[in-house]
């Protein structure tokens, strides 16, 4: 039996042939990108030629073959347990040429990314390697043709120097140029490596993107505003952006991003994917990418005969325009082992972070430390936002992270900032009064902060006016029904729609909702977020009139729902306070743009927050997650939410569709068409809606969850035996709502 040289068992792909396919698409990289900061590219095409020649070691071959059914090679060395390629590979480099035109520190770059290319148990000592090199790979690169292999040298058998654990390339120990220059050339290898094994390509150029925005805004009889003119003009910088709602921030963004690779970051899914269709349908950019949790089931959504090599290209970022949540990019800062594919990705990429002010503190903690690595790597990015707190803007300035000092824009009307909101403070809890007088020929928009007030108010609202068009919003709906009710909500929030209506709704609403509203009632979270929902009412309309179309609920002497001491208030009771101190200054009045920023600015100041549990969160993160040392973390461990859900299904929902969501959990077990899987997956999906871990873990001891559906060994979705409906989700029996704090 000859060996064969495989690289992997699919197509008895050859070394060789994976090899030719790597060195394409580093062609095709080189081609799109060639001027990567700190990236040597001689150095990433030689690792792209060497990494895998360990693969022809016995062992492995053996390992493909037994799969194939093949005759094994005769093994030599039959005590010693098979060592990861990834550990081999080094031993072909010509070690004594590279010395020559190479420092110490670029060849442990080499090496290290050859070494370490997957993620494989460590070895404690090198004594196996230099046996298998000496009386195993020896005999085989003789045989071994391939004309890019350098064989005027032996095989080494140590190259511990330049790999060993003491020796690992490790920020602030090793100079920023040589840290990143690892960081560019692992991390390039394993993006190069991935796209090879998929066969699909590594990067989809930018064809466009700055001429199509363009034609969409002149299709309009616009041209860029000046916004979007600040943001042509400072391409090359990072930004940071506060604009009003409507003002055309998306096209700004865009306009920055150009014909570059970028990625376009929001908080909300629901967000993430009107942005998505506004620039595939309405801009007319075609090659952009959409990337959550759901990101298969929103392409089947929009194209049931999808090409299934676009989910492979969405998901390794191959995409020139990405619309994607942020957790998608940044969990890199926790540096577990392969952590450097999405940090050198991001390194060439513009970096868009709409909504800010909508994250955690912890979140936000997380996103500084990642913004100073991005840009140290040579990527960019710009904060497009609404509001912005003051002390993010001081913790940013404190890690030395470079950009523009921000810049304000307002929506203006004759040469003056318009004016579209008046507001009355209601010192009291939320209530239906005011709307039942107030509702007729109107859109009405409620906001509360949770979904069991939520559902309180509307099922209030339903019986008291059986006549009226009253609907609900919330996080606690099965998908299906959830997509249903927010294309419902659209539609009725599209300005040119005449149709009257009350929809109440959680903050699922708050950002980058393209709806606008007449009336909007609302309790108070905190002054940013207040700012935000008013953002949904007289979207882009001027006040007239002198009316008020802004009601904020405060409460009395007390919190507003989901607002307290406990761990899962939805805001730092500090900022609700300092928040209804400031608006409650603002009853009766109209209030532009301007004012809103300066307030925002007002109460997220350093000198009122230093104390605050918000402000310490956000210190506290950044200062934990620059300490972390590369690979000490498993990926597994990274969680960059603290908010665990669990997917359920509701009893009603799966007794009613029973015999078919059995019958996709048979595909899903079963069949060996991966399309097939996917959209019996996806059929299930569905059927599920998130709750809280605590939710279910109560669930659980009260015996209500009934059956599960298996997707995977690991991944069971359980039917939970609470009373559901279309009209208001789920819910649990009233007495178990006593302490519950249901968010969104």
């Amino acid at each position: 039996m000859d060996n064969l040289f495989l690289a992997k068992t699919k197509d008895k792909e050859s070394i060789v042939e994976h090899t030719k396919e790597l060195l394409f698409q580093f062609g095709k990289l080189k081609s799109i990108y060639p001027n990567i900061k700190y990236l040597d590219l001689e150095i990433l095409r030689i690792a792209c030629i060497y990494h895998d020649l360990g693969k022809m070691n016995t062992k492995f071959q053996n390992k493909l073959y037994r799969k194939m059914g093949l005759n094994e090679l005769k093994d030599d060395l039959p005590e010693i347990e098979e060592i990861p390629h990834g550990y081999l590979s080094p031993a072909f480099l010509p070690k004594k040429k590279l010395a020559k035109k190479y420092s110490e520190d670029e060849l442990r770059v080499l090496y290290q990314s050859i070494y370490y290319h997957h993620n494989r148990p460590k070895l404690e000592n090198s004594d196996f390697i230099k046996k298998i090199v000496k009386e195993d790979l020896e005999k085989w690169r003789d045989l071994f043709e391939f004309d890019e292999i350098d064989k005027t040298e032996k095989l080494y058998k140590s190259y511990s120097r330049y790999v060993n654990k003491y020796r690992r390339i490790i920020y602030g120990e090793d100079e920023n140029e040589i840290y990143y220059k690892y960081i560019l050339t692992k991390g390039l290898l394993n993006k190069l490596d991935y796209s090879a094994s998929a066969h699909i390509p590594v990067e989809e150029p930018n064809k466009d993107l700055f001429e199509k925005t363009l034609k969409s805004i002149e299709d309009s009889g616009y041209k860029p505003n000046e916004l979007q003119q600040y943001m042509i003009k400072n391409r090359d910088n990072n930004n940071i952006i506060i604009a009003s709602t409507g003002i055309g921030k998306t096209e700004a963004a865009l306009f920055w991003i150009g014909n570059n690779k970028g990625f376009f970051t929001l908080p909300l899914r629901v967000s993430i994917n009107a942005i998505y269709d506004r620039v595939k349908d309405k801009i007319g950019f075609k090659h952009v990418a959409l990337l959550h949790s759901d990101t298969y089931s929103e392409y089947l959504k929009r194209n049931d005969d999808f090409d299934i090599d676009y989910y492979d290209k969405t998901k390794q970022f191959s995409m020139p325009l990405t619309i994607c949540t942020l957790d998608q990019l940044i969990d890199f800062i926790f540096k577990y082992e392969g952590f450097e594919l999405k940090l050198a990705t991001l390194a060439y990429s513009k970096l868009v972070i709409d909504e800010i002010q909508m994250y955690s503190p912890d979140m936000i903690g997380y996103l500084i430390v990642a913004l100073k690595y991005i840009t140290e790597a040579g990527g960019k990015f710009s904060i497009v936002t609404a509001t912005l707190p003051q002390i993010i803007l001081d913790f940013m300035k404190e890690e030395e992270i470079e950009f523009n000092e921000p810049v304000t824009y307002c929506k203006k009307e004759k040469g003056k900032v318009q004016l579209r909101h008046k507001v009355e403070v209601i010192e009291e809890s939320i209530n239906i009064n005011h709307v039942v007088e107030n509702w007729r020929d109107k859109k009405i928009l409620i906001i509360v902060n949770t979904v069991k007030k939520a559902q309180e108010i509307y099922d209030e609202l339903s019986n008291k006016l059986p006549d009226a068009n009253v609907n609900l919003l919330h996080s606690r709906f099965i998908k299906k029904h959830r997509a249903l009710k927010e294309r419902e909500i659209l539609e009725m929030g599209d300005r040119n729609n005449k149709e009257s209506g009350i929809w109440v709704t959680t903050q699922v609403v708050e950002a980058s909702l393209d709806i606008d509203f007449d009336v909007l009632y609302t309790e108070l979270s905190d002054i940013s977020g207040l700012f935000q929902r008013m953002g949904r009412v007289y979207r882009n309309r001027t006040l007239k009139d002198n009316v008020t179309n802004v009601y904020v609920y405060t409460g009395k002497d007390t919190y507003t729902s989901g607002v307290g001491n406990s761990d899962k208030s939805i805001i730092d009771p500090k900022i609700f306070q300092l928040s209804k101190e400031a608006i409650k200054e603002l009853n009766g009045q109209k209030l532009d743009e301007e004012l809103k920023m300066k307030i925002v600015q007002n109460v997220y100041s350093k000198e009122k927050l230093e104390e605050a549990e918000y402000y310490k969160k956000i210190r506290n993160t950044i200062n934990k997650i620059k300490n972390i040392r590369e690979f000490e973390i498993e990926k597994v461990d990274v969680k960059l939410r603290n908010i665990l859900n669990v997917p359920v299904i509701p009893r009603c929902i799966y007794d009613k569709d029973i015999d078919f969501i059995k019958e996709c959990e048979s595909i899903v077990k079963t069949s060996k068409d991966r399309k097939k899987r996917e959209l019996a997956k996806n059929n299930i999906k569905e059927f599920v809606v998130d709750i809280p871990l605590y939710m279910f873990e109560d669930a659980r001891r009260n015996g209500r969850i009934v059956d599960y559906i298996e997707l995977g060994r690991f991944n069971k979705i359980p039917v939970i035996d609470y009373n559901y409906s279309f009209e208001i989700g789920l819910k649990k029996d009233l007495n178990e709502f006593d302490v519950e704090m249901q968010f969104l």
